[in-house]
C-alpha cells in the first residue's frame, strides 16, 4: 500500500478521498452508533426520501462498514482514482467522483423506491439494508476517465467495470451492486459526452484480445456464485437457492423463502444443511465446478479447443440441471411445487429460468466464436483426459455402492440396493441444485456421512486435476493442423520463403503417400486455397501434385496455389492451368547487405540517426525476451488493432499468437529506459536440416516511436542474419498490393480483388508497403495464383477474401463497402508516390505491419 500511496503523491484528489475515508472509519469507530457517522445517520436507503436525510447520497460514498471494506476502499482509490486523476486531471475526477456517486445513489434507491411501491419482490426485500459504499463513485470515476484513455485501455477498463458490477448485481443482489452498476453506466455516458476521443468509439480486438475478454468473463461467471455463498444476504438473480436458507432474510418474507424450492417441513432446510450444506464435502462439490471454470478460463486464455470443449459441456449440463431441478421436477414431480400464483413467487420463478438460461447463452457464444481457439491438443493427451472422465465415474461410484451397502445400517431408513443406485447421481451434484430436493433417507453414523458426502469430492476433484492436465499438457500442440512434427520435419527438408506458415492457426497439412512431400492448405467456399509452395521434397513433383488433386476431388473442393513463386507456377501451367500475379516478393542477400551507396541513404540515415537517439535492438525468441519486453509488445499489438476498422487479418498475415513460437526470431528496438518503440519477427527458412535463411513477418511500431526506427530495426536484422551466414532473407510480399486493372484474365476477378485491395489499403496500406521495402534494394520475385478453371475466379476472389477475413460478419462487410463506395478515390500510382517511412506503413503479406496513423496518439496506460 505504501508503494500505491507514493505513486499517487502528485495526485491531490486522491489523497484528499483517502484521507477522507480513513477519518470517517475514525470518527464512526470512536463514537459509536450515537455519533455523527453511523451507518444510521450516513448510510442511505429508500427511507432518506422519508425522512428527508438527503446529506446521505454524499455522505454513503465516504463510508466503510468494516475495517475489510476500508481497506479495500483505500487500494481501490489509490488504483482507480490515482488512474483517473492522471488521464483526466484533478478538477475532472472530483467533478466525476461526486456526480457519478451522488447521482447512482439518488437514481438506485428511487428504483427501490418505485419497486417498492408496486411490491416487486427484491426491492422489497432490500428496502431496509443501510448501503456505505465508497466502490460506487470510485467505479464511475474510473468508467468516466476512461473516455480519456487509448482504445485498447478504454476497452478494457469499460468492460471490466460492466462485467464485474453485472457479476455481483446478478450473484450478490445488494443495493449497493445495483448503485454500482448505475455509476458505470453513468461515468461511461457522461465520459462520451465530455471528451470524444479522435479514435473511433467502438474497436475491433484481435484474436489475442477476444479471447482475453471471453477468459475474463469465464472467470467472472466462475467467481460468481462465490459472492452466494460468502454474503450475508443473498438477492441476486442468479442465486434463487440463495436466499432458501438465508437466515439475514428480512422478516416477514422468510417462511415463504424458505419453501419456494419445495414442498418442505420447516426443518428440512436445516437437516440437509447438517447432512450437506455444512459439511466440508458439500462445500467442495460447490466449488470443485468453479474451480473447474477458472481452469478453462486459463485454457482459454492460451487459445485451447479442449478447454473450450470442457467449458461449453460443463455450462450446458449447469443449464440442464437448473432446468430439470428448478422446472421440470417442480412442475411434475412430487418432491416439489413450485408456488406461481403471487406476484413476488412468479419473480421468483423468472429469476430461476434467468438462472438457467446465463449458463446456455455463453455457451452459445462460445460456440460462435469457435475459431479463436485454433490450439488442438495431442491425441494421446485426450485419451487420457478421456480415461480420467472413466476413472472419475466408476471409482466413487464403485466406492459409494461397495461401502454404503456394507454400511447401509448407518442409514435412516435402512435403504435398499435400488434406492442406493437412484441416489448415486446427486452425490456428483452441487448442493444448489438438490438443496430442495425431499431424501427417501439420510446418514445417522459418521461412517455413513463420510462415505455419503465424499465421493462427490472426489469425482470432481479426478476431474479438475485430469482438466488442468488437459489444458497444461506441455506437448507439441497443433494448431488446426493433424500432424505438427510432421510439417516441422517437411520444412526441415526444404520449403519456400513463405512456407513456415503452414503451422498457422486456421491451415491444413497434406502429406503424400510416401510422407517426404506436403502442401498447406485453408479450405473456404469450396476451394483448398495454399498458402504458398508445397513443402518438403519429391521425387517426382509430378505424381504428388496429382495425388493432392485427387485428394481434393475426393473431398469436393477446387484446389487454387496462391502465393506461388515462378518454378512451382510453370509446372502447373505447363498442365493447362492459368496463373496471375497477386504479388511481389522483396529478398535479400543479407551476406551481401551494406548501407553503403546511394540507394540506402534514407536507411543510413534512420540508423545513424537511432544510434545517437541510444536506441538498440534486442533480439530473441518470445520466451527468451523478458517478461516487461512481451507485455508492451501485446499492448503495442492490441493498441494498433483496436483502433481498425477491420477484423484481425490471417491467412498469410502473423500476429501475436504467431510470435509465440521458438523458431520465430523477434526483434524490438528498445530506448535507453528499455522502452519498445518497434518490433518485428523473423520465420525460419529451413533445406537439409539447415537454417539458410528467415523471411520479416510481424512488424508494428509504437506510436511514440521516431520515424525511422523501423528502418533501423530492419538493417539490423539483415546486419545479423547476414554475419550468422544466412543466404536468404525475405521481406516477404504485399498481398493485393498489385492493381486489380492489371488482371486482364477475368473482369469478375478483378472486381473482388479490387475491392479488397481498396478496402484494406486505407488500413493495411499494403501499395505503400511494398514501396517501404523497395528502400532496402531487394530483388523482386513475382508470386502468383494458379487455378484451373478460369470460370471460377469470382468465387476464388471471395474465397481469398475469407481467407484473409475469416471472421468478418455480414453486418461489417455492408458497412465496411457502404463507406469505401461513399468515400471512393482512386489509388494512387505507385510510381508517383514518394518513398514513405515505415511510420506511414501498415501491414505486409506475411506480415509487416505498422501504425498507419502515427499521429493518432491516443493515451496509453502504464
Amino acid at each position: 500500500m505504501i508503494f500505491l500511496l507514493r505513486r499517487t503523491a502528485k495526485s491531490p484528489v486522491t489523497i484528499s478521498i483517502v484521507l477522507v475515508l480513513v477519518a470517517v472509519w475514525v470518527v464512526a469507530l470512536t463514537t459509536g452508533s450515537t455519533g455523527p457517522f453511523a451507518p444510521s445517520i450516513i448510510g442511505v436507503n429508500p427511507d432518506v426520501f422519508a425522512h428527508r436525510r438527503w446529506w446521505a447520497l454524499l455522505t454513503s460514498l465516504v463510508g466503510a462498514g468494516t475495517i475489510i471494506e476500508l481497506v479495500i476502499a483505500i487500494i481501490s482509490t489509490v488504483v482507480a482514482v490515482g488512474l483517473a486523476e492522471r488521464l483526466m486531471g484533478s478538477w475532472r475526477t472530483l467533478v466525476a467522483f461526486v456526480v457519478t456517486g451522488v447521482t447512482a445513489s439518488a437514481l438506485g434507491v428511487g428504483l427501490l423506491f418505485v419497486g417498492t411501491q408496486l411490491h416487486e419482490f427484491w426491492s422489497a426485500s432490500v428496502h431496509g439494508v443501510l448501503t456505505l459504499d465508497p466502490l460506487t463513485p470510485i467505479a464511475g470515476t474510473l468508467a468516466w476517465a476512461s473516455a480519456w484513455a487509448g482504445p485498447l485501455w478504454r476497452r478494457r477498463i469499460r468492460t471490466t467495470l460492466i462485467a464485474v458490477s453485472a457479476a455481483l448485481l446478478l450473484y450478490s443482489g445488494q443495493p449497493a451492486d445495483l448503485y454500482l452498476m448505475v455509476a458505470v453506466g453513468i461515468g461511461i455516458g457522461l465520459g462520451r459526452l465530455t471528451h470524444r476521443p479522435a479514435a473511433r468509439e467502438f474497436w475491433t480486438a484481435s484474436r489475442h484480445e477476444s479471447r482475453t475478454l471471453l477468459a475474463l468473463a469465464t472467470a467472472i461467471i466462475a467467481v460468481g456464485p462465490v459472492l452466494t455463498l460468502v454474503s450475508a444476504t443473498r438477492y441476486g438473480v442468479l442465486s434463487p437457492l440463495g436466499i432458501a436458507v438465508n437466515s439475514a432474510t428480512p422478516s416477514g418474507v422468510g417462511q415463504a423463502i424458505g419453501c419456494i424450492a419445495g414442498r418442505v417441513s420447516p426443518g428440512c432446510f436445516n437437516q440437509l444443511g447438517e447432512l450437506r450444506f455444512h459439511s466440508v464435502g458439500g462445500t467442495l462439490v460447490s466449488l470443485l465446478p468453479l474451480v473447474l471454470m477458472l481452469i478453462c478460463a486459463r485454457g482459454l486464455l492460451a487459445g485451447r479447443r479442449a478447454a473450450l470443449v470442457v467449458l461449453v459441456v460443463l455450462l450446458v449440463a449447469e443449464s440442464l440441471l437448473s432446468a430439470w431441478y428448478f422446472g421440470v421436477l417442480p412442475a411434475f414431480g412430487t418432491s416439489y411445487v413450485l408456488p406461481l400464483a403471487p406476484q413476488r413467487y412468479g419473480e421468483l420463478a423468472l429469476w430461476l429460468v434467468v438462472s438457467t438460461l446465463v449458463p446456455l447463452v455463453f455457451a452459445v457464444l462460445l460456440l460462435t466464436r469457435a475459431t479463436l481457439f485454433p490450439v488442438r491438443t495431442a491425441p494421446s493427451a485426450i485419451v487420457r483426459y478421456i480415461a480420467g472422465l472413466v476413472i472419475a465415474v466408476f471409482v466413487p461410484s464403485a466406492l459409494y455402492l461397495t461401502v454404503g451397502w456394507v454400511l447401509r445400517s448407518g442409514f435412516t431408513p435402512v435403504p435398499n440396493l435400488g434406492e442406493f443406485l437412484l441416489a448415486l447421481p446427486e452425490r456428483f451434484i452441487p448442493i444448489d441444485f438438490v438443496r430442495g430436493e425431499i431424501r427417501d433417507f439420510v446418514p445417522t453414523t459418521p461412517a455413513a456421512r463420510l462415505i455419503w458426502n465424499s465421493i462427490g469430492p472426489l469425482f470432481w476433484l479426478i476431474i479438475v486435476t485430469s482438466t488442468l492436465m488437459l489444458v497444461s499438457h506441455r506437448g507439441r500442440f497443433t494448431r488446426e493442423i493433424p500432424d505438427d512434427h510432421g510439417i516441422r520435419r517437411l520444412l526441415a527438408i526444404g520449403s519456400g520463403t513463405l512456407g513456415f506458415m503452414a503451422t498457422w492457426a486456421g491451415n491444413r497439412l497434406w502429406t503424400s503417400s510416401n510422407g517426404d512431400f506436403g502442401i498447406a492448405y485453408r479450405v473456404a467456399n469450396g476451394f483448398a486455397v495454399t498458402t504458398s509452395d508445397p513443402i518438403g521434397r519429391a521425387a517426382d513433383p509430378d505424381a504428388a501434385l496429382a495425388e493432392f488433386f485427387a485428394f481434393c476431388d475426393h473431398s469436393a473442393w477446387t484446389p487454387v496455389f496462391y502465393s506461388v513463386h515462378e518454378d512451382w507456377r510453370k509446372r502447373l501451367v505447363d498442365r493447362g492451368w492459368s496463373s496471375l500475379p497477386v504479388a511481389e516478393e522483396t529478398t535479400i542477400d543479407p551476406r551481401a547487405f551494406t548501407l553503403e551507396g546511394k540507394v540506402m541513404h534514407d536507411v543510413r540515415y534512420s540508423v545513424n540517426r537511432a544510434s545517437r537517439d541510444g536506441v538498440r535492438a534486442a533480439w530473441g525468441t518470445w520466451h527468451q525476451l523478458p517478461r516487461r519486453t512481451t507485455l508492451q509488445i501485446s499492448a503495442l499489438s492490441e493498441q494498433w488493432m483496436a483502433e481498425k476498422d477491420l477484423p484481425e487479418l490471417g491467412f498469410t498475415l502473423g500476429g501475436i499468437d504467431e510470435l509465440v513460437d521458438d523458431d520465430v526470431l523477434v526483434g524490438v528496438a528498445l530506448d535507453e529506459h528499455d522502452t519498445v518503440l518497434a518490433v518485428t519477427s523473423w520465420l525460419p527458412v529451413r533445406r537439409d536440416g539447415e537454417l539458410v535463411g528467415r523471411t520479416l513477418d510481424f512488424m508494428r511500431r509504437s506510436p511514440g516511436g521516431a520515424n525511422g526506427v523501423m528502418e533501423f530495426l530492419i538493417a539490423s536484422g539483415l546486419q545479423r542474419l547476414g554475419a550468422e551466414g544466412l543466404e536468404v532473407a525475405s521481406l516477404s510480399g504485399s498481398p493485393l498490393a498489385t492493381p486489380a486493372e492489371g488482371i486482364q484474365n477475368s473482369r469478375a476477378l478483378a472486381s473482388v480483388l479490387g475491392i479488397m485491395s481498396r478496402t484494406l489499403e486505407p488500413v493495411y496500406g499494403f501499395r505503400s508497403l511494398l514501396r517501404f521495402k523497395r528502400k532496402f534494394a531487394p530483388t523482386l520475385d513475382p508470386m502468383y495464383m494458379v487455378y484451373r478453371d478460369p470460370l471460377q475466379l469470382a468465387r476464388i476472389g471471395a474465397a481469398i477474401a475469407r481467407c484473409y477475413l475469416p471472421t468478418l460478419t455480414v453486418r461489417q462487410a455492408t458497412r465496411i463497402l457502404g463507406e469505401r463506395t461513399r468515400t471512393r478515390t482512386p489509388a494512387p500510382a505507385p510510381a508517383a508516390a514518394p518513398v514513405p517511412s515505415p511510420a506511414s506503413v501498415a501491414k505486409p503479406t506475411p506480415s509487416p505491419v505498422v501504425d498507419p496513423e502515427p499521429a493518432a496518439k491516443a493515451a496509453v496506460l502504464p
